[in-house]
């Protein structure tokens, strides 16, 4: 049998895994309105209040994320993930509803919409690493892979329509449709996910502890770990420069006098393209001695061509800049995600999601304040090219040090690896 028939029967057969299908179906639900009333906020906040105000909405979003991400991941080690995630997704859709009164009562747009950021941010500190951990759960570790890439393309792919969904609606209507959708969405994906089976969490109850030493232990375990822990650390540094990045997106817009719909486009774009490449990555698992170097490289590449997107002034080839990057993403994404959840104990997957999430998130509260500041005085060309040099930088130690870049479990005395984990030669 071709290596191409197993490929594609390894997708097939991830599918066939019925609460696997319906969690993918309720996040892709729950992605597609959330991406909607994205775009169409950070349209709009750009709109009204310029790159510092843009620079505030996401901010506020990721600042609600960090004081609770490390409880969100020791909640979904401690309780089970699909209840972690359907209880988020009912606030998600009565905050969402929440804020379209906001609106209607007259509010000012920007500051409901900062608000809202940060509340937003904060349930997803919980939602999302239960989502992470949700999947390895599902699935047996043989088609983690495939799984992985089934979800990651859903989510992208939901991303994009929404994102297109978004910029049609900020064009032709108003942030309350959007809002309505984002409510709709989520109750969507709570009606599946409240028919899907709980897993139960493998836990020893000799071994509980309280808040600080499961999280010290989840901790110690990233920090024997080279190729997580320096991945964190390098992601840590990477962000800056990618928020940096989005925040200019908007402005690129309105300096070569696209509109809404361009917005709405530019940004289904990548996530079009990191669908195809998460299935591709899903379809053709990467073995893990090549995981790291591929990993490191790609990422590199990535970073290098966020620097065309000031200088291209054809929207056409903005759009084909957006969709390799993204192919490259979707590739990114599911090398690691499957690393994870092939490498990490299930009791602790939760809180090492929580921790690889902080790492990515760190920074990113002050980076895109700075972004708008930076945008403002000196100009798109120069601050992208500052944001490109930190995001490349970030890589370099990941190509070099082949220890950083051996995406495989190691054994220690603390962390035993158990039959049939990822581990190293």
């Amino acid at each position: 049998m071709s290596s191409e028939h197993h490929a594609g029967m390894g997708l097939a057969e991830a599918w066939e895994v019925r609460d696997l299908r319906a969690f993918l179906l309720g996040d892709t639900a729950s992605k597609m309105g959330r991406a909607a009333f994205m775009t169409s906020v950070g349209w709009k906040v750009a709109e009204l209040g310029g790159p510092k105000a843009f620079g505030a909405i996401m901010t506020a979003w990721f600042l609600g994320h960090l004081p609770l991400i490390m409880l969100g991941g020791m909640l979904v080690d401690r309780i089970p993930r699909r209840t972690v995630a359907l209880a988020m997704d009912i606030v998600q859709a009565v905050f969402a509803a929440m804020f379209i009164l906001l609106l209607f009562a007259g509010f000012d747009l920007v500051k409901v919409m900062i608000f809202a950021a940060f509340i937003m941010g904060a349930s997803s500190a919980f939602s999302m690493p239960a989502i992470q951990a949700l999947v390895p759960d599902l699935v047996d570790e043989d088609m983690l892979a495939s799984a992985t890439g089934l979800h990651n393309a859903m989510r992208t792919a939901a991303w994009s329509v929404g994102g297109l969904i978004g910029g049609v609606v900020i064009r032709y209507s108003t942030l309350h449709v959007a809002l309505f959708i984002d409510l709709i969405s989520f109750l969507v994906s709570a009606v599946i996910l409240f028919g899907m089976a709980e897993v139960a969490i493998e836990r020893d109850e000799e071994e509980e502890g309280d808040f600080r030493s499961e999280m010290e232990e989840a901790m110690a375990f990233v920090i024997s770990q080279p190729w997580l822990f320096i991945g964190i650390i390098a992601f840590m540094v990477f962000h800056i420069g990618g928020a940096v990045v989005d925040i200019g997106i908007p402005f690129i817009v309105q300096v070569n006098d696209w509109n809404a719909i361009h917005y709405g486009v530019w940004g289904a774009m990548m996530p079009i393209g990191a669908s195809i490449g998460a299935l591709w990555a899903g379809a053709n698992p990467i073995s893990k001695e090549s995981r790291g170097m591929i990993f490191y490289v790609v990422v590199g590449i990535t970073a290098w061509l966020d620097i065309l997107y000031v200088f291209v002034p054809w929207f056409f080839a903005i759009v084909l800049i957006a969709i390799l990057q993204g192919l490259m993403a979707g590739v990114l994404g599911v090398i690691w995600n499957t690393t994870i959840g092939d490498s990490v104990d299930q009791r602790m997957r939760g809180r090492v999601n929580s921790i690889d999430m902080i790492g990515s998130f760190l920074f990113i509260p002050f980076a895109p304040i700075f972004g708008g500041y930076l945008i403002d005085g000196i100009g798109l060309k120069a601050t992208f090219m500052i944001a490109v040099s930190i995001m490349v930088a970030a890589t370099i130690i990941g190509v070099v040090v082949p220890s950083f870049r051996r995406f495989e479990r190691l054994a220690t005395a603390r962390f035993p690896i158990a039959d049939g984990q990822n581990q190293s030669d």
